[in-house]
């Protein structure tokens, strides 16, 4: 599957994408997040977070989606979404290869 919200919405379907401040942080405590990701016109909040999250000891690194909130939460069955994590590294691989090609 070569398209990014594709793979993040099976990814949300399989239980291996959190979403929101909350279950990222959970994601994060219980250290199974492999990617966080940040949509690209997030607000300053949630882009602080990410960055002090991914720039912690033994944190996942960030990437910022191609996509605004809107598009990221409608995907999702949402009205927006900001920040999410991957828990999963395959998906999270598959993830950033489909965003370069894409």
């Amino acid at each position: 599957m070569s398209n990014p919200l594709g793979l993040l919405g099976l990814a949300r379907r399989a239980g291996r994408l959190a979403l929101g401040v909350r279950a990222v942080e959970e994601e994060l405590r219980h250290r199974r997040a492999v990617l966080l990701l940040l949509a690209n016109d997030a607000g300053a909040d949630a882009t602080r977070r990410v960055t002090r999250w991914s720039e912690g000891a033994g944190c996942p690194p960030r990437l910022t989606l191609p996509y605004t909130k809107e598009e990221w939460g409608r995907a999702m069955g949402r009205d927006v979404c900001a920040l999410g994590a991957l828990t999963d590294k395959g998906l999270a691989a598959a993830l950033k290869q489909s965003i370069d090609s894409h």
